[in-house]
Formats: structure tokens, C-alpha cells, sequence
């Protein structure tokens, strides 16, 4: 009988370590998920809002050479104009 009580405690121990380090792997494993997924989800819209910074750049870019154009033919017309009629 005290054989098969020192079987059991040497078997509940070795279990209750077994258990203790499946939870620490699973903690360790459920970290290393939730920092892995923040960490690319921060990079994709670091990545993202980079992106969209660059269209809106481009398009600024486009609009301000479209309005100097237009500023300049208004001034050359009103230019035309303003001479005629001093002549």
C-alpha cells in the first residue's frame, strides 16, 4: 500500500508540473501571438497612412501646377485686355 502511495504522489507531481509548464507554454505562446498581430498591425497602417500621405502629396502637387497654369493664362488674357484698352 505505501508503494502505491508513493506511485500516485511521484505521478500527481509529475503531472502537476506537466500542467504548470502547458500553461506557462500557452501564456507564452498567447503573448507572443498578440504582440506579434499588434506589431503588424501597426506596421500595415504605418505602411498605409505612408501610402495615402503620398497620394495626397502627388495630388496636391498636380492641383497646385494646375491652378499656376490656370493663374497664369487668366493674367496673361487680363494682361491683353488691359492693354487694349489703354490703347
Amino acid at each position: 500500500m505505501k508503494n502505491y502511495i508513493l506511485l500516485g504522489l511521484t505521478f500527481f507531481m509529475a503531472s502537476c508540473a506537466t500542467v504548470g509548464a502547458v500553461i506557462d507554454g500557452g501564456i507564452d505562446l498567447g503573448s507572443s501571438v498578440i504582440d506579434s498581430t499588434v506589431k503588424t498591425a501597426g506596421n500595415l497602417t504605418e505602411a498605409a497612412l505612408n501610402d495615402v500621405s503620398g497620394v495626397v502629396s502627388t495630388v496636391t502637387d498636380a492641383t497646385q501646377d494646375v491652378v499656376d497654369t490656370v493663374v497664369e493664362n487668366v493674367d496673361k488674357q487680363t494682361d491683353e485686355l488691359q492693354t487694349k484698352e489703354e490703347e
